[in-house]
């Protein structure tokens, strides 16, 4: 009885390796194949994802240099301004007499760099140039908004203030006496607030500005392994001053 049992049990075995061999002849090379689609699923995914980000990198270059573009032009424009004071014989000139309005700045106080954009500095472990980036984008914003508000007030002043009396070009020049220009000090001394104010912040946004842009292209090419992924040209310190001097037909107003 023992002896039968036991021919009957290795009777099994070759029908059960078959069966395991047979499994696995066809098993394998499914496995295999949906490996390999599986891995090339995760190369395009892979892919995707690269390409999704280096085009929220460009958006991201492409804001700063609006912002960039935005800050010089305000600054220039403000220190083209100034720069009448410094003329010899008008030393004695108030910053609201020589800082007048501009036209534009209409979009670049809204542009702000979204948390998609961000997050590729976050996965590159530059958390201080994320942090660097927002924070020009909002003093950006906060000086457009001081240049509005200041060109608010100067035109409300305008309307109590000193009418010109003489035009050279398209500047006004009215005199005034010590007793007018003591009874407008609490319009006038807000207004050369504002303007020195902005002044000093623009020249902190310029700084800012320039050290954003310079480390912009060394860090989106080390993070997507490339030679060159968008280099930020801004205009040197001697390119600015020249375009910061007043026009020589233009004279400073004065006031006595």
């Amino acid at each position: 009885m023992a002896y039968t049992e036991v021919a009957q049990y290795w009777d099994l075995v070759p029908a059960v390796v078959g069966g395991i061999i047979g499994a696995l002849a066809g098993g394998i090379p499914a496995w295999l194949l949906a490996k390999r689609q599986s891995d090339e699923t995760l190369r395009r995914d892979n892919e995707q994802r690269v390409e999704n980000e280096k085009a929220l990198a460009f958006s991201a270059g492409v804001k700063l240099l609006n912002i960039a573009n935005s800050v010089f032009s305000l600054d220039n424009h403000v220190k083209m301004c100034m720069a009448l004071r410094q003329r010899p014989g008008s030393e004695n000139m108030q910053p609201w007499q020589v800082l007048i309005p501009q036209i534009g700045h209409t979009d670049e106080a809204e542009i702000r760099f979204s948390s998609e954009e961000m997050a590729i500095f976050a996965k590159a472990q530059e958390l201080d140039y994320m942090h660097n980036l927002m924070l020009l984008a909002l003093r950006n914003a906060t000086s457009l908004e001081t240049f509005r508000q200041y060109c608010i007030m100067r035109k409300e002043f305008q309307t109590i203030g000193p009418k010109p009396a003489s035009f050279n070009g398209q500047i006004g020049s009215a005199w005034l006496t010590a007793e007018q220009v003591e009874s407008l000090k609490q319009y006038t001394i807000p207004l050369n607030n504002v303007a020195e104010g902005l002044e000093a912040g623009l020249e902190k946004d310029v700084n800012l500005v320039r050290a954003v842009a310079e480390r912009f292209d060394k860090i989106t090419s080390k993070y997507f392994g490339l030679e060159k992924f968008m280099a930020i040209s801004l205009p040197s310190d001697e390119e600015l001053a020249a375009k910061q001097v007043p026009p020589d037909n233009i004279e400073a107003n004065s006031v006595s």
